[in-house]
This record gives C-alpha cells, sequence and structure tokens, in this order.
C-alpha cells in the first residue's frame, strides 16, 4: 500500500510524515524505515526507526534509489513501514523521471506500508503518481 503527503514546498509535509512515523512504531510489529535525503531528523523520531540518509550512500539519482529500496527490501523482510521523504529530493529529478521508482513500490510486498512526500500540487504531479494522492 503506497500513501502520499504532498503540497508545496513548505506546508508541513515533512512534520506530518514525522508523525505518521512516530505513531506507526507505536503498533508495528515489524520494522520502520525512515528514508530522507540527509540527517537531521534524529531528534524527532523515535529510536526504533531505523533512519537511513540518502548522502551517506550516494544515492543522487533514480537508478540508485530504486536499487537502494529494491535491496532494502529484499535483505529484511521484516519491514512493515517504509517512510520517504522528499523521494525526489532524495533522486535529485522531477516527478516524471519518478515513474520506474513507482512501478516497483507497486510491486513491493504488499505487507510493506510505503508513505512517501512529494512537493507539488495534486494538478501538477504525474498521472502515475496522482492515484496514491489520498
Amino acid at each position: 500500500m503506497i500513501s502520499l503527503i504532498y503540497g508545496p514546498k513548505g506546508t508541513g509535509k515533512t512534520k506530518i510524515i514525522l508523525e505518521k512515523v512516530n505513531e506507526s512504531v507505536k503498533n508495528a510489529k515489524g520494522n520502520v524505515v525512515f528514508l530522507a535525503k540527509s540527517g537531521g531528523y534524529s531528534v524527532a523520531i523515535d529510536f526504533a526507526v531505523k533512519c537511513v540518509f540518502a548522502d551517506e550512500y550516494g544515492i543522487n539519482n533514480v537508478e540508485q534509489l530504486r536499487g537502494f529500496i529494491k535491496g532494502m527490501l529484499a535483505v529484511n523482510n521484516d519491514i512493515e513501514y517504509l517512510f520517504i521523504d522528499g523521494i525526489a529530493r532524495i533522486a535529485e529529478c522531477n516527478l516524471v523521471d519518478l515513474k520506474p521508482v513507482f512501478e516497483d513500490l507497486e510491486k513491493a510486498d504488499k505487507n510493506v506500508k510505503i508513505v512517501l512526500t512529494i512537493s507539488s500540487d495534486f494538478v501538477s504531479m504525474p498521472d502515475f503518481i496522482k492515484k496514491f494522492a489520498n
């Protein structure tokens, strides 16, 4: 299941996703993973959450992000929640370039709940992303 938190830059998406991260830990039976471009979130996130920062792994394009996410999910079958803050910022790309990433996420284990943030209004999003907007 994929959920989307979206809106223009500066509308509080990161605050919302961090609240969801911390709330998920309370009920999670599996692992909770938070993926972001870089650090600085650690103080706001429950210590039980595995924080992964893309810059530390040299992730800066779509193919690297795809491989990293696939590898993470393949190695750890206990991931119940995967939160990704600023997916386009991590891949350093435009939203239209994220189509293969979204295709991979759709194919992911259906037991993994995926929540991501995108800096965009609904009208500007490509159709392959709009279908996940709540």
